[in-house]
Parts: C-alpha cells; sequence; structure tokens
C-alpha cells in the first residue's frame, strides 16, 4: 500500500489473518455464531481484508489476515473494482466465520466502461443510464455476497481514484453512478456507508455533503492515534467518521468511533430515587425498583405488608430506624447517592457489523 490511503489493500490484510486463523485455539475459543460483543463504551479493533491476502495463484499478495486481536472484520467484496469479484472471498468468509469476528462488507465502485454502460445502462438520459450502471454495480456486490454466504447488514462503498476504470472529470454523472448503487443498495435492505478521504471525495463528488451517511475516513500512516483522533473530525461527507483506519503497508488497521459500541451505565441507578418516600400502599416503578434491590421480593410495583416487611429486616440490619417507611437514609444504605446515575446507551455494532 502506498502512503496514500487505499481501502483494498487493507482490507485483503484483514480476512489472510481470519484464514491463518482458521486451525488456531482461536477459531475454538469462542461458541459457535457468537461473535463476543465490544464492551460497551471500549474502542472496538479490527482489519479490512480482501484479494491482497488471497494467495499469488490467484492474484494476491499473500498478506497476512486479521491480527489475533481484532474484534472484526470487513471484507472486501471485489477484485479492485466493479463487475470483478474478490477472487478469495469464499475462503476469506469461511475464516472470518471460524473465528467468530463480526464480520462487515465493503465493495469498490467505479465510474462504468462504455462497455458496462451499454450493457447495463439501458435507454434515456446519461443521468439515468449512469444510475442504472450503478445499480448493476451493486446488484453484482449482492449476488457475490449470497454467493458465499456472507450477510452483513451494511455495505462499505469504496469511492477513491482508479486507474484502471477512472472517474469522470463531471461530479454530476460520478454522484449519478453513486446514487444507483446507494439506491440499489437500500432496496435491499441493507444500510450504506462511504470510505473515501477528503481530496479524492471532493474530486470524484465535488464535495457531497451525504447527511445520515455513515463514513469511514483513512488517515494513511498516522497510527492509531491519528485514527483515533479523526473520529472527532467532520468527514469529507459532513458526517462524524463511525470507523477510522490506518495502515503500516502490510495491514489496513480499523477503529470504532465513540458511540458505535454504547456506553456502559454509570454510577448507582438508585440516585434518582434519593428524595422518593415509600410506605405501605405506594405504587409504581420506584417500588419496583426497591424491591429488585431489596431481593426476595417480586418486584410488581405494589408495596404490601411483604414489602414492608422485608424493608423493616433491611433497616434493623443496618441499625436504622425499623419503622418500614422508605425516605433518604434507606436509598443512601441502599447504594443510592455514591455518583450520579447516566443510563447505558445502546451501540449501533449490530447496524454496521453482523455476528458469526
Amino acid at each position: 500500500m502506498t502512503a496514500r490511503p487505499r481501502l483494498l489493500t487493507t482490507v485483503a490484510a484483514t480476512i489472510a489473518l481470519a484464514l491463518a486463523a482458521t486451525a488456531t485455539s482461536l477459531a475454538v475459543a469462542l461458541p459457535a455464531s457468537a461473535s463476543r460483543a465490544p464492551a460497551p463504551g471500549v474502542t472496538a479493533y479490527g482489519n479490512d481484508i480482501s484479494w491482497p491476502q488471497c494467495p499469488s495463484s490467484q492474484g494476491g499478495y499473500d498478506l497476512p489476515g486479521p491480527t489475533r486481536g481484532a474484534s472484526f472484520a470487513v471484507v472486501g467484496l471485489t477484485d479492485g473494482g466493479s463487475f470483478r469479484a474478490n477472487p478469495c472471498i469464499g475462503r476469506e468468509v469461511s475464516a472470518v466465520k471460524a473465528r467468530h469476528l463480526w464480520v462487515g462488507a465493503y465493495a469498490i465502485s467505479t465510474y462504468p466502461t462504455r462497455a458496462e454502460l451499454a450493457r447495463y445502462g439501458g435507454t434515456g438520459t446519461v443521468t439515468e443510464r449512469l444510475r442504472r450502471a450503478g445499480a448493476a454495480q451493486a446488484a453484482f456486490n449482492l449476488a457475490t455476497m449470497a454467493r458465499v454466504g456472507l450477510r452483513a447488514p451494511m455495505i462499505w462503498i469504496d469511492i477513491e481514484p482508479r486507474t484502471r476504470s477512472p472517474w469522470s472529470a463531471n461530479t454530476a454523472k460520478n454522484n449519478a453512478v453513486i446514487d444507483g448503487v446507494i439506491a440499489r443498495y437500500k432496496a435491499a435492505g441493507l444500510r450504506v456507508g462511504i470510505y473515501s478521504y477528503d481530496k479524492a471525495w471532493k474530486k470524484i463528488t465535488g464535495g457531497r455533503a451525504l447527511p445520515g451517511v455513515a463514513t469511514w475516513v483513512p488517515v494513511g500512516h498516522k497510527g492509531q492515534a491519528g485514527a483515533a483522533a479523526r473520529c472527532a473530525v467532520p468527514s469529507f461527507a459532513g458526517t462524524k467518521p463511525l470507523l477510522t483506519q490506518w495502515t503500516d503497508d502490510v495491514r489496513d488497521y480499523n477503529l470504532s468511533c465513540p458511540g458505535v459500541t454504547g456506553r456502559a451505565a454509570r454510577g448507582n441507578r438508585l440516585t434518582p430515587y434519593l428524595n422518593v418516600r415509600l410506605a405501605i400502599g405506594s405504587r409504581g416503578s420506584s417500588v419496583a425498583v426497591l424491591q429488585r434491590r431489596l431481593g426476595g421480593l417480586k418486584a410488581d410495583g405494589q408495596f404490601g405488608a411483604v414489602t414492608r416487611a422485608r424493608v423493616i429486616a433491611f433497616q434493623r440490619a443496618h441499625h436504622q430506624t425499623a419503622n418500614g417507611f422508605v425516605g433518604m437514609g434507606m436509598w443512601r444504605a441502599l447504594g443510592a447517592g455514591t455518583g450520579a446515575y447516566t443510563p447505558p446507551v445502546r451501540g449501533i455494532t449490530s447496524t454496521l457489523f453482523a455476528s458469526t
């Protein structure tokens, strides 16, 4: 891989290591069909892989696949361009599944050649024909996924300059192709993300903003620290990145930006009830919270005789006035007030990757 950020070579590196790990202890470390979910609030790390991880006999570079510590792999569907499948994708997908990594997919899109436009564009305006050609690229990739049993909730569209199939100098025409690709993936029920970088995106699309569309941003050789810092900066399409990537020219490495793996709850969940007073006859969610915290009670939200008896037993055990009334003192004895409670925030890992 050159100093310029490139997704394809990196993507291939991730899968090849997955292949190598198929027969290792990693392949049996996790139960079948149970990708280990990233801990809430913890950055997840992975690799992307594609044809460069294929053996030289299939046109690859024999590059290594995902690292031992990878929790996800993004598998390249294409062989450097549109309408050309990654020659060893079936083996790469099998290897990723054997390691039970979270798996995603990406595919390179390019400007159609004259032959491709004639074959897939049909009739109508130039814009309509280009959109159909873009949709055909997506359909080809969807067929590849079905053929190798790769299920992913999102496909990343790799938009970069290509020597073999260069984008046109007309950004409106380029955007028509991209629109066709996006529309076809969405029609298949998949989410869409874009992999690119500022210079390429501006040259190919004119710097088009895509509100609400996920982005994956490379930082070249700036390392893990550079990739982590890039998460805080709006991407080429205007949105904060969900993934960022760096490379060492052998592997491409990726990390999830804050929010992808959610956030764990903080503080004591009883703190919001410090000023709530309860007694026999009280009802509602605060009673249910109390019942769950005391234990040995049905959390039905009804403060009856059984709950009162349990409260009195707790008060006696903690040297409080045993009157059956729940106030600030008892809430504190139960742990409230040890930190403002912040509820957990669900991550979006499962919207980017599929569990294997």
